[in-house]
């Protein structure tokens, strides 16, 4: 059952990866990509690493996606026309990426894995207890910077809107 879901899941991203690569309407692209991410996601809950699929799809497939939907839809309404992508150098990429992909096969291939069975682990509270104990200045540096961030940006956007 575990290699039906891998399987999916692996089908999952490279459709979405396919689907980056190949199509010129960046909405498409923007779409498939969020495909791709939570295929990864996916991935990292069957490597039992629920943190980093937590992650995948806030940050990535949810915030960025979303940041680049919006930013092209912005820019669509400005101009009026169609945001469409292209490339000219399509042969030069695909020899790019056959040979990175050869390396990195390679590479996977030679590498020795030292695969470990540790027991059960609590991912999220290790990782919660370290930033409040061990990183409590840096937490708080981070926290504050988004504040001043927010803060800006609402400044910013009340500018806008009185002019």
């Amino acid at each position: 059952m575990i290699i039906a879901i891998q399987v999916f899941l692996v089908l999952m991203v490279l459709m979405g990866v396919s689907i980056i690569v190949l199509s010129r309407n960046i909405i498409h692209a923007a779409y498939a990509l969020c495909l791709t991410l939570i295929g990864i996601a996916g991935i990292y809950v069957v490597l039992m690493s629920e943190l980093l699929a937590v992650v995948q799809i806030m940050l990535y497939a949810g915030g960025v996606v979303i940041l680049l939907a919006f930013g092209v839809m912005m820019t669509n309404r400005l101009r009026g026309e169609k945001v469409l992508s292209g490339s000219n150098n399509k042969v030069f990429g695909g020899i790019l990426s056959l040979s990175l992909f050869s390396g990195l096969v390679y590479a996977i291939s030679k590498t020795t894995f030292n695969i470990t069975t540790a027991g059960e682990t609590d991912q999220i509270r290790q990782i919660g207890v370290s930033f409040l104990t061990e990183h409590i200045v840096a937490f708080e540096l981070i926290a504050f910077i988004l504040l001043i961030a927010l803060v800006g940006a609402a400044y910013l956007a009340k500018m806008a809107a009185d002019e």
